[in-house]
């Protein structure tokens, strides 16, 4: 880096004022709004209920879950007991 670039980028490093974070409700319900706005229309796993692009065969998410692997189908492994 020139010296003049590193000048610059130290002075505005030094200038920068860090704002203390407080939560805003009304900020945080407008994100959540347009996530909503986003996801309207999109299909929702029959399982889990998480937001999807597409669904499976299946009507469920990609999620690779004991419980999704169950209404797919797929054997799932039970798990042995404890040894000590």
């Amino acid at each position: 880096m020139s010296a003049i670039l590193e000048a610059n980028i130290a002075h505005s490093l030094a200038t920068v004022e860090e704002k203390e974070w407080t939560p805003n409700r009304d900020v945080t319900l407008a994100e959540l709004r347009i996530v909503d706005m986003i996801h309207e229309g999109k299909p929702a796993c029959r399982l889990c209920g998480q937001i999807v692009n597409r669904l499976d065969a299946f009507a469920l998410c990609s999620k690779v879950s004991d419980s999704h692997k169950e209404r797919r189908g797929e054997p799932v492994p039970r798990k042995k007991a404890r040894t000590r």
